[in-house]
């Protein structure tokens, strides 16, 4: 069984929470319609008991710009004869471009996505890294950040339904392609393998981190203090998640210039199943009970159909008791307790 590291869940669990959606201008704004400091003070919309459906609407042609900030800041805590701590924080920025390419009779929209920017800062027990994609770099800096190298300026296509859920990620040939295209020897592969990685690229990567602009909708009507769930499995390490962001819950709403809005808070409550106990290769792990923890707030422009503004977190802190032998069979044991505490940003521009 293969131990799994905590952060491998961060962008799972974050997906229960940020997601977000205007037709803009041809120029890109580099402000957002709502900011941080407008979010609070939006003034409130008297709805005398109505309901209203919330759904995305898409128009053909229609240009939307977005910009995705995750903060993530991680501490880890290791104890054998000694105490060893680690100490990391770092922010992702993401520039999003996408075009409405159809709607077809289901409702169901084509967007072309582009990532023309992506920015990264930070900082490992003092030791600072940054990367901006608009940079010029050398190759061995592009390999060392493949990753967003890889996704940076390359389109890619997702169907999106009415309700905000992406249907299916496309094109994604076209970053593999890339990828290779940048390593020094570029590896051969069979047109099974490169089907293969397209897979775990597109659902691994692409589509969850675009998910994360779109906050999936309920089919039903809502009022204030309305309330609905949605469930989304993940694992952490030999635990099995069941992510219930159980209050989305409908706390006001609201006026973004002549437009009506609603103001949407989460609050992720998580069930987890699994033994605690696991064994691989001589080395038992005794883990403690995970601790996931979440919230935030979405405004939703009910007019144009867009998710305009997203804030939330989410806190995970897991441990774990390893047993293990030398090689002179006496026995090790070591403590080992990583906290990691991610908040994410979804602004429209």
């Amino acid at each position: 069984m293969k131990m799994k590291l905590l952060f491998t869940v961060i962008l799972a669990v974050s997906l229960m929470f940020i997601q977000g959606c205007g037709k803009k201008d041809e120029k890109q704004s580099s402000q957002p319609v709502v900011s941080s400091s407008d979010f609070a003070n939006l003034k409130s919309v008297d709805m005398s008991g109505k309901k209203v459906f919330l759904k995305y609407k898409f128009e053909k042609g229609e240009k939307l710009h977005y910009k995705l900030i995750a903060y993530t800041s991680s501490q880890q805590t290791i104890k054998t004869d000694t105490t060893a701590k680690s100490f990391g924080d770092q922010t992702l920025t993401y520039f999003f471009d996408i075009e409405v390419l159809e709607i077809d009779s289901d409702n169901i929209a084509e967007l072309s996505v582009n990532v023309p920017q992506i920015k990264y800062e930070g900082q490992v027990n003092g030791q600072k890294m940054l990367y901006d994609s608009k940079a010029n770099i050398s190759k061995e800096e592009k390999l060392k950040f493949l990753e967003f190298e890889t996704v940076a300026n390359t389109p890619f296509r997702v169907r999106i339904n009415s309700k905000g859920e992406i249907i299916e990620v496309t094109r994604i040939d076209k970053m593999i392609d890339k990828m290779i295209s940048m390593q020094p020897q570029a590896p051969k592969m069979t047109p099974e393998q490169k089907q293969e990685l397209i897979k775990n690229i597109g659902e691994g990567e692409v589509k969850p981190r675009t998910q994360l602009l779109f906050r999936e909708l309920t089919s039903n009507e809502v009022g204030k203090d309305s309330v609905w769930q949605k469930s989304t499995p993940a694992s952490l390490a030999v635990f099995k998640l069941e992510n219930i962001s159980s209050y989305n819950k409908v706390v006001d709403f609201v006026k973004v210039g002549e437009d009506n809005a609603v103001k949407l808070n989460a609050l992720l409550d998580v069930k987890w199943s699994g033994d605690k106990k696991a064994s691989e290769n001589g080395v038992d792990y005794l883990f403690d009970d995970p601790k996931v923890t979440g919230g935030g707030t979405i405004l939703f422009n009910i007019d144009k159909g867009k998710v305009i503004r997203g804030e939330t977190n989410t806190t995970i802190e897991l441990g774990v008791q390893i047993d293990a032998k030398s090689a002179a069979n006496k026995k090790i044991r070591t403590i080992r307790k990583d906290i990691s505490t991610n908040k994410n940003v979804v602004e429209l521009l």
